[in-house]
């Protein structure tokens, strides 16, 4: 399968990784990306440090987020001014 267009993320954690509502893990999950998986990326807020890592990311094709984190980015992701917006629609 061929990677997703830039910006894209391939998940490296080997535990994989855990899709969240909002940038936190205190928030609610809504599944998980195995380790390999590529997801494209929408874009990145400042949000809760994991690992002394600030980033998230909100993905491309659905309204949930990873933390950068655990995620290798290729290609510029573009910083979000509001992280209630989601991927764009359409």
């Amino acid at each position: 399968m061929p990677s997703p267009a830039k910006p894209f993320g391939t998940v490296v954690s080997a535990n994989g990784v855990n899709l969240r509502r909002y940038p936190s893990t205190d928030s609610a999950i809504l599944g998980s990306l195995s380790h390999g998986t590529e997801i494209g990326l929408h874009s990145k807020v400042h949000a809760q440090i994991i690992d002394g890592n600030g980033i998230w990311y909100l993905l491309r094709d659905e309204d949930a987020w990873v933390a950068a984190r655990n995620v290798d980015n290729t290609g510029e992701v573009p910083l979000s001014k509001d992280t209630e917006s989601g991927p764009p629609q359409g």
